[in-house]
């Protein structure tokens, strides 16, 4: 039904693709104890899905999907055990079609609304939130349901940080942002679900089983509707997609694009670069890491999309305070800012902030470039340099373990599931990073020499783990 959702004047789907700094209060997750998710992914049979996911592309082309044999599922080695992807059937040049779903194969919004038995209470809430009860509903009926067929690729849950137990999350997340995110998005649904139960599923439970439409059971089911549906620009909204689930993402911007095309009134997943027969096809997808974990439980290594954020600030009892908050403002920042730093990259932004909230002599707010990499003293940027290292030092000083207990953690973690060992990889990265970034500015020599360093040790923190983690406190 996404030609409906186009068409929908002030739908509620005219939403943006996911990202770091979000503050929506409705992405949240189950409590779930994180042994359970590691023995459910061990238990998982992969060799069966992969016969699921080509049964399913054989029965795409029955109802009338064209390009279902452009692409054939896989199975790749993956932390904590396999997972499934799909690879290219032969060669692909770079904007061939390499799968289209015709809408009526994709669930979106519109289906959830439409539903038979949860459609009235999905119309009154938000997108996700109305896909999270069609998932509820539809697993419930089984076999018997018309849609058994995608159901059988969708996980039943997730190892995102927000299905974790509270004590497992302070245990193996203090000191990163992730761990007070998870807290909040889980609190979010939790109220989210508390609203629907005291307004429409405890007043009728004859039609609404608890032992399906329950907290847990709404909590798991929206984590995986976040992490499997796709959002599409064309048609504003987010969908379900038959396979297209099983996609991997990459963040380097050189896998696939995925969109409504209302020419083909269909789904359409785009190689923007040529595919060998054999090779792995990736979904375009620039999230950070961060975001990825918590939304899909799952990382990129080498996501070029990766980062680390960064805070600055005008100082309130500067004398100049006023002055610079309307040069800032000329060059549209705030009084307050957050920059990310990418592996191959560090933005001249950051440091022309830092440089003019360092700066006493009118005079120099002249030198001031957003544009240009220009020092404006020597001694203002040996400040800029302490500021980046004071904020490592902050940082460091919230852990509760060192670099040294968090590697060994990501080492005894291997045999505990995934969570544990992508938790102590965020913890390795970040404190490597802060030391790194620490070292580097204090190392004698001169500022550029320094800045170079800083750059090259956040660099090679971010290569060391592919899970980029603010080094400080997000917002």
């Amino acid at each position: 039904m996404i030609g409906q959702q186009c068409l929908a004047p002030h739908g509620r789907c005219a939403q943006s693709a996911c990202h770091w700094r979000t503050s929506s209060r409705l992405w949240a997750a189950a409590v779930r104890p994180l042994r359970a998710v590691a023995a459910f992914e061990q238990q998982s049979d992969q060799v069966e899905l992969v016969a699921t996911v080509a049964h399913l592309l054989k029965w795409m082309q029955g109802q009338g999907a064209p390009c279902t044999d452009r692409l054939e599922p896989k199975r790749f080695k993956a932390d904590g055990g396999e997972r499934v992807g799909l690879i290219a059937a032969a060669d692909a040049q770079a904007g061939e079609v390499l799968l289209q779903v015709p809408e009526s194969l994709a669930v979106t919004g519109i289906d959830a609304e439409k539903h038979d038995l949860v459609g009235p209470v999905a119309a009154q809430c938000s997108e996700l939130v109305g896909l999270t009860l069609w998932l509820m509903a539809e697993r419930a009926r089984g076999a018997a349901s018309s849609w058994s067929q995608l159901l059988q690729t969708l996980p039943h849950s997730t190892a995102s940080p927000v299905l974790w137990e509270e004590q497992e999350r302070v245990e193996l997340l203090t000191g990163s942002p992730v761990l007070q995110e998870a807290r909040s998005r889980q609190a979010a649904l939790q109220q989210q679900w508390a609203q629907l139960h005291e307004q429409h599923f405890s007043q009728a439970a004859d039609r609404f089983s608890p032992s399906v439409f329950n907290e847990a059971a709404f909590m798991r089911s929206f984590c995986v509707v976040l992490a499997c549906s796709t959002f599409l620009p064309s048609a504003e909204c987010f969908a379900l997609v038959p396979v297209a689930s099983c996609l991997a993402r990459t963040g380097n911007d050189n896998g696939c694009s995925l969109d409504y095309d209302a020419q083909r009134q269909a789904v359409v997943v785009t190689s923007t670069r040529p595919y060998r027969e054999g090779q792995e096809v990736l979904l375009n997808d620039g999230r950070p890491n961060g975001e990825l974990l918590l939304s899909t439980g799952t990382l990129q290594d080498g996501n070029m999309s990766d980062c680390i954020s960064f805070p600055a600030s005008l100082i309130p009892s500067d004398r100049y305070f006023g002055m610079k908050q309307q040069l800032l403002e000329s060059f549209g920042f705030a009084a307050e800012e957050r920059f990310p730093v990418y592996v191959d990259r560090f933005p001249i932004q950051l440091l022309s902030y830092l440089r003019l909230s360092r700066i006493q002599d009118v005079g120099l707010f002249a030198k001031v470039n957003f544009e240009q990499d220009t020092v404006i003293s020597q001694m203002n940027e040996y400040e800029v340099l302490q500021l980046l290292m004071g904020e490592c030092r902050e940082s460091l000083a919230a852990y509760k373990t060192s670099l040294e207990e968090d590697t060994k953690l990501a080492q005894v973690g291997r045999g505990r599931g995934r969570g544990w060992r992508v938790a102590a990889a965020l913890l390795c990265f970040r404190s490597r990073g802060c030391t790194g970034v620490i070292r580097a500015v204090s190392d004698a020599g001169n500022v550029a020499q320094r800045e170079r360093e800083c750059c090259s040790m956040i660099d090679c923190c971010m290569h060391f783990t592919g899970a980029g983690i603010s080094p400080c406190s997000c917002p």
